[in-house]
């Protein structure tokens, strides 16, 4: 379930605070988990306005990522 998922992720963020890499691999959890809930609203919706939307949070969750290990 993506709902579990992003549970859980949002649990280990809150845990692991004081590990860096734990707490960015929590993020990308939440993020990839985000991406797939936008991504099966949109299809099972029909909302094909919004079908950009996964693709920026990618870019978000990308550019997260990079400036985390930066």
């Amino acid at each position: 379930n993506i709902i579990l998922a992003f549970t859980m992720s949002l649990a280990g963020l809150l845990m692991y605070r004081s590990h860096l890499m734990s707490s960015l691999l929590c993020l990308e959890g939440m993020m990839l988990s985000l991406f797939v809930m936008a991504s099966l609203m949109i299809l099972n919706n029909h909302f094909t306005l919004a079908s950009v939307m996964p693709i920026i949070l990618l870019v978000f969750a990308a550019c997260e990522a990079a400036l985390g290990l930066a």
